[in-house]
């Protein structure tokens, strides 16, 4: 009776479906429905919704042909003149007459799109109802831009006319909905929770949803919360994206500019892009944020898009030409504003930057600061913008320089490519030099392996123009090219640089990057001579001290430095810059310097005694050069480490396996299959890989059995095969080098392995100086082999009583390390010298296993479970299972009580 109802609702609330059931109820009481949805083409045509609904009306009179006064809204004008008071009566007096005849229930969905003479059409309809037997349903989307918004919001004043909002879903239909989908299943609280915090309620898009999670077989489990985070989004912002196209010209334009601009941002820089004025552009992105596009800020100065992905589809769809000349345009207007030179160069890796001078120049300064930040993926990214495009020859020159700095550290084989052009293309002598001696470096990393960095190949200043190198006024450039030749081999070497000025590694030295350098280098090769210790370790800590650049001559540093720290016993400190390599490759992004340092810490974890984590980082390091072709050079590095593990658990034939299939093995490569063949009782096979391990080393001057141990098993070899002469030099001249680089832990396994090579009383006293060496040191794995030497050879001379105790000692340092193969044999000899094993202690430090016992010293140490978790590769949950076993084990209530619980082992490790 003359009543009329405003819809109010966002988009996705099923209105239409509503006024549906509104429709079909009504005509099943006998009202006549005149029902239609209002469509954007419908804005922009005057009286158009007014036609429709009288087109409908002769439908549902069953007329072909409207007479005049007999049916509703006969008698409207075909005209498009001004609506004018007159017409409305005449309007009104049809209406009137046809509603008598019919109990009438007019319904129009999506009036935001209604025209404005409709629009004031039926606000004078809804004034004049009265007590006709008519029913008037609206129906309004509010995150739609409306015609007229100030009409729509007469109509709710009428006497007559309700509002009803539609609400989003309660949590229990939520989970009534979910449930219906999952019919079942069995749906968890916090599934559900996610399922309604991604839609807000909005049946539409929980329908979505619950359809793209069950066609993907989401199941409704609390782990896949993030899951159902990321498609709701997703879906926010297709709904969002399409909402857009209908709005006015104006406001997409805005948002496509903002899409430019980034996620977030100053809603001035688009009003200059645009030429607004600062109040015009306020209420666009008022209105943007009504329809859903942006989210509120807080203050009218700022923008910000509903979530990422929508800012990257309203990207995405935008014509290729017209995004590229935005991004140009922001780049240039940033630049003029003063913002920082990176965002600036961002807008131009999306801009057609060809033949602009200024372009090219910001990316160029770009790539120049990202690379001294350390940041070398980004500056690659910028060089390779610019490249794309022709440029001259200098500048290019320039741009390759740069890109190849920046490749050392993730691609150096690319890096070396690149360098190499820029060193033909470079007409400065002092840049060509520099070019050159940084592409040393990327053939010097090329390889990944410490023989490389410690010895770089005879072709790595190959075309060296002696001339240029002669007049350099550079220190910092000698500098680093001195570091580079002071460690190829004296018969490698080009006259013109051994005529190079070689500065002694003075007090004074270890100020500046170069220099420090310079000391690494040295400390280097005295380490490869074997000579006494204390001196390369003086330049190690020179070396190490201050601040690094992130480039590749910094990497080389490292590398030399963790090698020396290695071979010299410096277990921990080795470690400790082995994990700094890791943790700045990550920060970096960089693949190379990941792939050296698992290796490090492969190698470290083997002379540690702890093999699972050196199994675990040996495959890391070759998972990644599998994977990525960037570092592939890297992959006979990787295999090494692997075999070298594999080897030391006692899978021989694996190990060489592994091995047997590379080319070009590095020579301590050849020396690590010597050994496994020696295992597997191949020893020709094991003598002639022994014996060309050390023909290379030695003919690059290294004699230190700290790289390889070849002297010592070649010894068992010729001793399995009857020369006891030649065994015994050879483990004779390996302990006397040994003696003099002065690590005891090289001279441990050297004395054990002249043990095993002598006889009687002299046999006995090398493996008990073994043995009382290695006890000095963190290299258990080859205490336990010493042990079980000792206690086997004590067996055979009579001396049960102290084979018994030092088979013992061997076989629990054996099963810590993981070596179960030695173990077994230190077992099968503990039970033939009349000795009993001993049950595995359950509590107390002893209990711990090697990985707990890793995990508990660094949460002792202050690190987050997550911390732990990226540094030694495992999962958070596996870090929190085993610091449980630990406090079971060690009868503590939990990490606050580790340090104290830990004691002198924290310290030890220290």
């Amino acid at each position: 009776m003359g009543n009329a109802v405003l819809v109010r609702s966002v988009s996705g609330m099923h209105c239409s479906a509503l006024l549906g059931e509104v429709a079909e109820r009504v005509r099943r009481l006998g009202s006549v429905i005149l029902s239609l949805s209002c469509s954007p083409s419908d804005a922009h045509r005057q009286f158009a919704v007014v036609r429709r609904l009288r087109a409908a009306s002769f439908k549902v009179a069953g007329r072909d042909e409207s007479i005049e006064g007999e049916e509703p809204l006969s008698g409207i004008p075909e005209g498009t003149g001004p609506f004018d008071h007159q017409l409305f009566e005449a309007l009104w007096e049809g209406f009137t007459q046809g509603a008598r005849r019919h109990p009438l229930v007019v319904i129009v969905d999506h009036i935001q799109w209604m025209d404005e003479t409709s629009l004031r059409c039926f606000g004078f309809l809804m004034r004049h109802l009265n007590n006709l037997p008519v029913l008037l349903i609206l129906a309004y989307r509010t995150d739609e831009t409306p015609v007229d918004r100030t009409l729509i919001d007469d109509m709710t004043k009428c006497d007559r006319c309700q509002s009803l909002t539609l609400s989003p879903l309660s949590s229990h239909s939520v989970r009534d909905v979910v449930e219906t989908a999952y019919s079942g299943q069995g749906c968890d609280d916090e599934f559900v929770q996610a399922c309604a915090e991604a839609t807000h309620g909005h049946p539409s898009r929980l329908e979505k949803l619950l359809a793209s999670l069950t066609a993907e077989f989401v199941p409704p489990r609390a782990s896949q919360v993030e899951r159902v985070r990321r498609c709701g989004e997703r879906l926010q912002a297709e709904a969002a994206a399409d909402r857009l196209l209908r709005q006015p010209a104006n406001l997409q334009e805005v948002a496509e500019v903002a899409a430019v601009l980034g996620e977030e941002g100053d809603c001035a820089v688009i009003a200059d892009m645009l030429n607004l004025y600062g109040d015009t552009i306020w209420g666009l992105t008022a209105e943007l944020t009504r329809v859903g596009v942006f989210r509120a800020t807080g203050t009218p100065e700022r923008y910000r898009f509903s979530n990422a992905e929508l800012r990257k589809l309203i990207h995405r769809d935008m014509p290729a030409d017209a995004r590229r000349a935005l991004h140009m345009r922001a780049a240039r207007r940033l630049n003029d504003l003063g913002a920082p030179l990176p965002q600036v160069a961002e807008h131009l890796l999306q801009a057609d930057v060809a033949e602009d001078a200024w372009a090219c120049g910001v990316l160029k300064n770009a790539a120049d600061d990202a690379l001294k930040a350390g940041d070398p993926k980004t500056c690659a990214e910028y060089a390779w913008r610019v490249l794309r495009d022709w440029i001259p020859e200098e500048e290019r020159a320039e741009v390759l320089w740069l890109l190849g700095r920046a490749e050392v550290l993730f691609a150096p084989a690319a890096a070396d490519r690149h360098l190499d052009e820029a060193v033909r293309l470079f007409s400065d002598p002092e840049r060509q030099a520099a070019a050159i001696v940084e592409r040393a470096y990327a053939r010097v990393l090329r390889q990944g392996s410490a023989e490389s960095a410690l010895r770089p190949p005879r072709t790595v200043l190959a075309h060296v123009d002696e001339k240029a190198f002669a007049e350099l006024a550079d220190t910092e450039l000698s500098l680093g090219l001195e570091s580079l030749t002071s460690t190829v081999p004296a018969e490698g070497r080009a006259p013109a640089l051994d005529a190079l000025d070689r500065p002694a590694p003075s007090h004074t030295l270890g100020v500046t990057p170069g220099e420090r350098g310079l000391l690494a280098a040295i400390a280097g090769d005295l380490a490869c001579k074997s000579e006494p210790r204390d001196v390369p370790l003086e330049l190690v800590q020179r070396a190490l001290a201050g601040e690094r650049p992130a480039d590749s001559a910094s990497m080389v540093l490292l590398l030399r430095c963790i090698t020396v720290l290695t071979w010299a016993g410096h277990l921990r400190e080795a470690q400790r810059w082995a994990d700094h390599m890791l943790t700045r490759a990550l920060d970096q992004d960089a693949l190379f310097p990941r792939v050296i340092a698992h290796c490090r810490r492969a190698e470290i974890a083997v002379r540690m005694g702890d093999l699972p984590l050196a199994l675990t980082e040996a495959e890391w390091a070759l998972t990644l050069t599998t994977a990525h072709h960037e570092v592939k050079s890297c992959h006979a590095v990787a295999v090494t480490e692997v075999a070298r593990v594999r080897g030391a658990m006692g899978h021989y034939e694996e190990s060489v396996g592994l091995l047997q299939g590379l080319h070009d093995l590095p020579a301590s490569a050849l020396g690590i299959r010597g050994v496994f063949r020696l295992h597997s009782g191949d020893l020709r096979g094991a003598l002639a890989d022994l014996m060309e391990c050390g023909h290379r080393l030695e003919a690059q001057e290294i004699v230190n059995p700290a790289l390889s141990a070849w002297r010592s098993f070649a010894a068992l070899a010729w001793k399995r095969l009857g020369n006891d002469a030649e065994a015994r030099r050879l483990a004779e001249t390996e302990v006397e080098l040994a003696r003099r680089w002065g690590n005891p832990a090289v001279i441990g396994q050297s004395l054990r392995s002249l043990g095993e090579v002598s006889s009687g009383a002299a046999a006995e006293r090398a493996l008990t100086e073994s043995v009382c060496l290695l006890e000095q040191t963190d290299a258990r794995l080859q205490l336990a082999l010493s042990l079980v030497a000792a206690g086997q050879a004590q067996g055979r001379n009579g001396s049960l009583a102290h084979a018994r105790q030092a088979l013992h000692r061997g076989m629990l340092l054996a099963e810590e390390s993981g070596a179960q193969w030695l173990t077994a044999e230190a077992h099968k000899s503990l039970l033939a010298s009349g000795g009993r094993l001993r049950r595995t202690p359950v509590s107390g430090l002893p209990a711990l296993t090697p990985a707990e016992r890793r995990i508990a010293i660094h949460a002792a140490r202050g690190r987050t479970n997550k911390s732990i978790a990226d540094l030694l590769h495992i999962t958070p949950r596996t870090v929190e299972v085993h610091l449980t076993h630990v406090y079971s084990k060690l009868s503590i209530p939990g990490r606050d009580a580790l340090p104290n619980a830990l004691g002198a082992v924290l310290r030890h490790e220290c």
